[in-house]
């Protein structure tokens, strides 16, 4: 067993308290303070802006409340880490996000950004107006983006929550808990902000971009963890590729329809890319 992976530390001792309860339910404990810091202070955005407003030029400080709510996964995954682990498992947590020394797995980064991108190729060669010039401005802003997101999130995703899940699950089963753990319970109410003034179709649309297309790219990043011994390090860096991604090639649509008909088919591309990935790389796991 890998020393750097949080599995192969023993939890202390599990008294009779509030700290005990978190040791003996880990899972349980790491969603409940994701979800309560992040919703909670993603509901002051209320006092700002309207369901659908974030992406309608909101005033500057939603986007302070969007970034601290942001960190929930990250924090919880460290302190419930150290509540169940101590100080040998936040040691454990610092050598897996200087494990960088991974071979052949950097090339990995380029997998998530190259199956976003043909949703934009597809929509062009049907003769959709693609602006390719405004994808390029973006390539800064959402390389910052996606460095940011990394940061909140993966100390959780990846940093705690799935090794755990892989104690109980197989590999895949425990990438769809992840996928819908982050697209659905988590993501999804970030989406309202974003996607809320859509009416109806906010349901399709949330279903989609949330539980749906994050359980596929969670499918990608369970095999890198898996191969890298589970380099934080680079699932940040994934993390970060997948957030710049959905930014630079993110498209915009005449109508509803069109946004839930191309929503769909990307979601369906990023699923075939991600179980081609998944089969390709099934000798490579260390």
């Amino acid at each position: 067993m890998n020393t750097n992976n949080i599995e192969s530390i023993s939890p202390k001792e599990t008294p009779v308290t509030a700290t005990g309860w978190v040791q003996r339910h880990p899972i349980a404990a790491f969603i409940l303070v994701a979800m309560l810091w992040s919703w909670s202070i993603w509901s002051l955005l209320f006092l700002f802006i309207k369901p659908g407003g974030l992406l309608q030029n909101p005033p500057p400080i939603t986007f302070v409340f969007v970034v601290v709510g942001g960190f929930g996964p990250t924090i919880s995954g460290l302190l419930i880490t150290y509540l169940v682990y101590g100080r040998s498992g936040m040691q454990a947590l610092g050598r897996r996000l200087r494990h960088w020394q991974v071979g052949r797995w950097w090339a990995a980064l380029l997998v998530i950004p190259a199956i976003t991108a043909i949703t934009p190729l597809l929509r062009w060669l049907a003769g959709y107006p693609v602006d390719f010039s405004t994808m390029l401005s973006l390539l800064i802003p959402g390389l910052l983006l996606g460095l940011t997101a990394g940061l909140m999130e993966e100390f959780g995703w990846r940093g705690f929550l799935l090794p755990h899940l892989l104690k109980r699950y197989a590999p895949f089963a425990a990438s769809l808990l992840v996928g819908l753990i982050w697209g659905g319970l988590w993501h999804g109410y970030a989406d309202y902000f974003g996607l809320g003034g859509k009416g109806l179709a906010f349901w399709p649309l949330m279903l989609l971009v949330g539980p749906i297309l994050l359980s596929a790219w969670a499918l990608v990043l369970t095999r890198v963890y898996q191969g890298t011994q589970g380099s934080l390090l680079l699932s940040i860096l994934m993390h970060a590729s997948l957030s710049s991604s959905a930014l630079i090639f993110g498209q915009t649509y005449a109508t509803l329809s069109e946004e839930i008909l191309w929503t769909a088919i990307s979601v369906g591309v990023a699923w075939l890319g991600s179980m081609l990935f998944w089969w390709m790389t099934r000798h490579a796991i260390v």
